[in-house]
């Protein structure tokens, strides 16, 4: 008898910025979404999703009721615990293609995602990426930097005192090596991360920031730190993605 064939897991992008006041709430959504994305997202059985609420006020505008009755859905957050992995798996080892997308943007890079698609992996369970917009490499096209090497943070400690430390690693291996690197913060800690980053950055590397990306109101720009601390800027409590590094050239060179 042959093995139960498995099912695939579908990594699909959302919007970034899901909502346009002034086009009904659906234009950014239908512009940010490829075709294949949609369709899975329309079509899949089972979805996995960090946020429940998030991820049905996104369905709710792309599945009709009988498409909507028809779905399972299953939360993978912040407070799952590495037991909760292969229950999420069950459907994928029954045959059932399942599907995962975070609250934005591609999911899996500095979210629960990458530890399901690694507990698929130790199961056999084939897993498919699907295209659609990532605001750290959005932000890295946008900011003029030297892109022939680069490296993302993540998150940045949230105290003061962990922050302050951190950015000043950052500014001297920067210094060090020349490499670009790209970090990020929850919204409302923007001006915290934004303020530390002019006191504790070197003056002359390049800072860029990225608000908003892909939204109606999208905000991006790139000066040194000194330049900077003489325009301040207030950041909203929006998604930002931040890029410590230097001007690009025409000559980008592996050596550097």
């Amino acid at each position: 008898m042959n093995a139960q064939k498995k099912g695939v897991l579908y990594l699909l992008p959302v919007p970034l910025q899901q909502y346009d006041k002034e086009n009904g709430g659906t234009a950014l959504l239908w512009e940010q979404i490829p075709a294949k994305a949609l369709a899975l997202l329309q079509s899949l059985p089972v979805l996995i999703v960090e946020s429940d609420r998030t991820a049905l006020r996104l369905l709710s505008r792309i599945r009709t009721r009988e498409q909507m009755d028809a779905l399972s859905l299953k939360i993978l957050n912040e407070h799952s615990v590495e037991t909760d992995l292969l229950p999420l798996c069950d459907g994928l080892l029954a045959g059932i293609d399942c599907g995962f997308f975070s609250d934005a943007g591609v999911p899996c890079i500095a979210d629960p995602g990458a530890a399901l698609v690694a507990a698929a992996h130790s199961l056999g369970i084939k897993v498919v990426p699907v295209a659609g917009p990532s605001s750290i490499m959005l932000g890295l096209m946008a900011s003029g930097m030297d892109a022939q090497r680069f490296t993302f943070l993540g998150y940045l400690p949230q105290g003061k005192a962990g922050r302050v430390t951190a950015l000043r690693r950052i500014g001297k291996e920067f210094l060090r090596d020349g490499t670009t690197r790209i970090f990020i913060e929850t919204p409302y800690r923007n001006e915290a991360l934004w303020a530390d980053c002019l006191v504790c950055l070197p003056p002359d590397a390049s800072l860029a920031i990225g608000v908003n990306i892909c939204g109606a109101d999208e905000y991006i720009a790139c000066k040194t730190i000194s330049a900077w601390r003489q325009e301040p800027l207030a950041i909203a409590k929006a998604p930002a993605v931040f890029l410590l590094g230097r001007k690009a050239d025409m000559h980008p060179s592996n050596t550097r």
